[in-house]
């Protein structure tokens, strides 16, 4: 209202009517034992006491802003942003923030999961992991790679129920065989179906059909979500590409991996975008996760 020496601006710009401003006033005024403005039918002035507290209650408002935009930009800074999904989140990512965290209290971390979603952009996080990216030209760079052989998984009830034994070793040239090659196959998507890759690189060509051509016809069920996807293998809906952040569920006997064969080459990346600036605090979670991943490759 000072500002403006208008009850009716100060009103419109607070979004209230002007009569509550008015009535704060009033309340002002009698708190403070005298009056603020002198007020007329067209307008309405500061007192000198009115002018005294303009002038003090500018100057607070200004250090607090000053203070509070100083506060914002520490934090943005202090703040790391790393982009993965639950699945990495949960089975790598987590202990190792933990442990960053204990050495790195000041970092605020915030984690987002939407790394796979068709919006995802690298340029707004400091980080992200994602399994075998593709690359983004000039806009990404690749820090550090996690190599996870992957194999076949299935509950132990689902072999049971096909008729064989959770002993058992297979080489890869069973699966073209029933009852594996009836076999729901578990997918996140399309792009991700590597089932044809396992099996060219795992079956001799003198097993194939013959004409030497190799195909898995075995029926696919899409789940985009990786824990969900784990989850309905172990509930015996189909077999899964299992990694190694799986291994819990492995040693506990929820899965059982009864193939020979691996696939190699893949497994998820740690990067981030050459055009965007990283802080002192998120190149610190940057060269803490590059050793971890160093160390979980030896």
């Amino acid at each position: 209202a000072a500002r403006h020496l208008s009850f009716s601006l100060a009103a419109d710009e607070l979004c209230i009517t002007k009569g509550a401003v008015s009535y704060q006033i009033r309340k002002l005024e009698e708190h403070m034992q005298c009056s603020l403005f002198k007020r007329s039918v067209r307008q309405v002035l500061l007192t000198d006491a009115g002018q005294m507290l303009w002038q003090t209650t500018q100057q607070v408002f200004n250090t607090l802003d000053d203070t509070l935009s100083r506060m914002h930009v520490e934090y943005q800074q202090s703040s790391v942003t790393i982009a993965a999904t639950t699945y990495v989140a949960t089975r790598w990512l987590s202990r190792h923030i933990s442990a960053f965290s204990e050495a790195y209290p000041e970092v605020n971390i915030q984690l987002q999961h939407s790394v796979n979603s068709a919006d995802f952009r690298l340029g707004e996080v400091d980080l992200a992991i994602r399994w075998c990216p593709h690359s983004d030209g000039a806009d990404q760079y690749c820090l550090a790679q996690m190599q996870k052989p992957l194999y076949p998984a299935i509950s132990p009830q689902l072999l049971q129920r096909i008729g064989l034994s959770c002993d058992g070793v297979y080489a890869a040239n069973r699966f073209l065989e029933p009852p594996f090659s009836n076999l729901t196959l578990l997918v996140e998507g399309r792009q991700q179906d590597l089932w044809q890759e396992w099996a060219d690189s795992g079956i001799q060509r003198d097993d194939r059909n013959p004409d030497g051509i190799l195909r898995l016809n075995n029926p696919r069920r899409i789940v985009s979500d990786a824990n969900v996807k784990v989850q309905a293998a172990i509930d015996g809906q189909g077999i899964i590409l299992a990694d190694d952040l799986m291994l819990n569920e492995l040693n506990n006997k929820l899965l059982i991996a009864p193939f020979e064969h691996t696939l190699h080459g893949y497994g998820y990346s740690l990067l981030h975008s050459t055009q965007r600036f990283l802080s002192s605090n998120a190149t610190a979670l940057k060269e803490w996760l590059c050793r971890e991943i160093s160390k979980a490759q030896h």
